[in-house]
């Protein structure tokens, strides 16, 4: 059956995609966290600098990198890992960094303190992993439900 393999061929994927996301959304949320801070003067000082990933003051960058899987499902599954800008706007700043005048007229010479683009470095090979084992547990659940995901 022709749709039997397409469905299979689309959970799998799915399931892969999944699993790898999760683990650079989880790599990334260990990245913000790594470092101390502490009070000098009543305000806080962050442990880690550039090139560091920033440290996470309030939880607010941590708690906004999600995974968007609205697009994980179809022949060709996709998912969205990072921060949502619209909660955290300072998210791609801090990313990429940042040189020039703001809205508010600052001269501002930010660099940039990566993290999701680490998260993927140093998450890639155990992200291949983890879409590996979906990718096989997918399958032995459609051998063992007769053709049902």
């Amino acid at each position: 059956d022709s749709n039997l393999g397409k469905r299979l061929g689309e959970a799998i994927a799915a399931d892969a995609v999944s699993a790898a996301a999760f683990h650079i959304q989880t790599v990334a949320k260990q990245l913000v966290n790594r470092g101390r801070s502490e009070r000098k003067n009543g305000r806080w000082v962050s442990g880690s600098t550039a090139p560091d990933p920033p440290f996470n003051f309030r939880g607010r960058l941590q708690q906004s990198i999600q995974v968007d899987r609205r697009q994980v499902k179809g022949p060709k599954p996709l998912a969205r890992v990072g921060p949502d800008g619209k909660v955290v706007p300072y998210a791609a700043r801090l990313e990429f960094g940042f040189r020039g005048t703001d809205k508010k007229g600052r001269t501002i010479n930010q660099p940039a303190r990566p993290y999701m683009r680490r998260a993927l470095n140093e998450g890639a090979k155990k992200a291949k992993e983890a879409a590996m084992n979906a990718a096989k547990n997918t399958m032995r659940k459609f051998a063992q439900g007769g053709g049902r995901p």
